[in-house]
């Protein structure tokens, strides 16, 4: 209780910072209050997410302290949040820990940095074209879910990028992406499920159903929720026609894996019958089918 306590104080202690080096002791707070519920995982782990904290919180101070390195400070924070091309160690952790710790690392873990970069204005058009092209590659392949989800975070990065100098659509966006995301693994830790194998299992339709509109909702397919926060986020913001074209694109290759997942789900017959309420699965279904008709 008392580790889960340290981690939301941390994170009011970023939302109150005022300054640099402010910002900069509240995720080195946030940091070392994630270690101990990382301890519970592989030792491997944890000790690469410390490393990788170390050397960026090293960057991001050596930057703050001395204004000839300040241009490091964008990189240090990219670093710290796993952006593409610095996610290697990010899709490391993310292959064999649990989907409770990736679902914290992959969002409320990424609120420091956020908020650094948001202050910074960072909205390099090079870094959100690679985030969106490695983040919809990097899933194609893959037969670990854990992996899949870690690489859509990176192709999520970019859009959040492209909203950053909006503070309330990127709010909307980030809020909106975490309700997706968090019904998707409650549904998929509720089964255990960690690779696409297990897919297959014998569930019940409605659950199958649900975890499938959550992925599909996750990759930005239409009509679903997660489309329509795409789609607002391109037609608020004036981007440039090939930063459009590398944005769509990489959500057509997300789209394509998790489709193959949803599929494998959903073309599996179901021998099970109970009459148990899938609660879960039935506000998911709601949230992101019915949720989108107040965008229109």
């Amino acid at each position: 209780m008392i580790k889960w306590l340290c981690l939301f104080f941390s994170y009011i202690l970023i939302v109150s910072s005022h300054s640099w080096l402010g910002l900069w002791l509240s995720i080195e707070i946030n940091s070392l209050s994630f270690i101990p519920i990382i301890i519970e995982e592989r030792k491997q782990n944890r000790l690469k997410y410390f490393l990788i904290q170390s050397v960026a919180s090293v960057i991001f101070l050596a930057s703050i302290l001395n204004q000839s390195f300040s241009f490091l400070i964008p990189f240090a924070l990219l670093i710290k949040i796993g952006a593409a091309p610095f996610h290697i160690w990010l899709v490391s952790i993310s292959k064999s820990i649990s989907w409770k710790v990736l679902s914290l690392l992959i969002t409320f873990q990424k609120i420091g940095p956020l908020l650094g970069l948001a202050i910074l204005q960072f909205t390099n058009s090079f870094f959100i074209f690679i985030r969106a092209f490695i983040g919809g590659l990097g899933g194609i392949n893959q037969s670990n879910l854990r992996l899949i989800i870690a690489f859509s975070s990176v192709r999520h990065l970019s859009w959040l990028i492209v909203n950053i100098s909006r503070f309330f659509l990127i709010l909307v966006y980030y809020v909106t992406y975490l309700a997706i995301l968090y019904f998707a693994v409650i549904l998929l830790q509720q089964r255990g499920m960690y690779s696409l194998a297990q897919m297959n299992s014998n569930a019940r339709l409605i659950y199958k159903a649900s975890i499938s509109f959550n992925l599909l909702s996750l990759a930005g397919l239409p009509p679903f929720l997660g489309f329509f926060i795409k789609w607002i986020s391109l037609e608020i913001n004036i981007l440039s026609p090939l930063l459009v074209l590398a944005l769509v694109v990489s959500s057509c290759f997300s789209v394509y894996f998790y489709f193959k997942i949803a599929m494998r789900s959903l073309l599996f017959p179901s021998e099970v019958k109970s009459k148990k309420i899938e609660i879960p699965g039935i506000l998911s279904i709601g949230f992101n089918i019915f949720l989108p008709l107040f965008f229109l």
